[in-house]
């Protein structure tokens, strides 16, 4: 199947290109090492609630442009213009917020590609993926400390789905840059590869979730992100819908036969 782009690939927007059952969400401002403007950021639940309903969509990864960087985070220079008070700075962290609630939110395994900076509001994105894979030289950290802001809390929420209380402190009191390393021991992220291995590795995988059974992985994830949530406030009703729906489904009987016949199954997410 080939590529399609979701719009036009102008540096600082981000797009969405499907490639089969696979899509992208490229953040696109490499001349910047991908940090966003607030348009980009305007623009992110956007394109995921498009994605959403394509049922072809199986997997869905997100890197930066370029091959250097994930995302260094939101575009600073706008600070000053945009974010001079309190209430311009928590109309900015909602924007953020939003871009990050539409990652958790899609019905469908999301994958960070991280190489290069991953700081603040890009750390933010990849926490609201479901998987982190890193390159070897990938850099982690939460400046918030050094440029006088307050990391919006249910971002932090996603920080400590990933790491302890104590980790998430570090982090924040501290500012410091992570490697890849020791952000792997922290639990930030899910492996580290090397540099040239990343995209063959986020081919594995992706190949590995699209076989699978699509309304198994979509009750998984939203189950866990309920189950996640501070006080362990869980909609159980909503879960068991989920999980009656999986065993209603033809992939479920498809699954079933599979494994009596000894082949692997084929999935359609019905």
């Amino acid at each position: 199947m080939p590529t399609q782009t979701s719009q036009t690939a102008t540096s600082g927007n981000p797009m969405v290109v499907r490639n089969g059952q696979i899509a992208e969400l490229v953040l696109n401002s490499p001349d910047r090492k991908n940090a966003l403007p607030l348009a980009a950021w305007q623009a992110i639940p956007g394109l995921l609630a498009e994605l959403a309903q394509d049922p072809a969509i199986r997997v869905c990864i997100v890197r930066g442009a370029g091959g250097k960087s994930f995302c260094a985070g939101a575009d600073i220079s706008e600070f000053e213009a945009i974010r001079s008070t309190p209430e311009a700075a928590k109309h900015y962290d909602d924007i953020n917020v939003a871009a990050f609630k539409a990652l958790k939110a899609l019905p469908i395994p999301v994958i960070a590609a991280i190489e290069g900076p991953c700081l603040g509001g890009g750390l933010g994105i990849a926490l609201a993926c479901d998987l982190r894979i890193a390159t070897r030289s990938a850099l982690f950290a939460i400046p918030a400390a050094r440029l006088g802001l307050a990391y919006p809390p249910e971002a932090l929420g996603d920080l400590l789905e990933a790491v302890s209380p104590s980790n998430a402190k570090r982090l924040l009191f501290s500012a410091e840059r992570l490697t890849a390393e020791k952000a792997l021991d922290m639990g930030l992220v899910n492996e580290v590869v090397e540099d040239m291995e990343l995209n063959h590795r986020i081919e594995a995988l992706s190949a590995a979730l699209c076989a699978n059974a699509p309304l198994s992985l979509k009750a998984a994830k939203q189950a866990i992100n309920r189950l996640a949530l501070p006080g362990n406030q869980t909609d159980a009703a909503l879960d068991l819908v989920n999980a009656q729906a999986c065993i209603d489904s033809a992939d479920y009987r498809e699954g079933c036969r599979a494994f009596l016949e000894k082949r692997a199954p084929v999935f359609t997410g019905n």
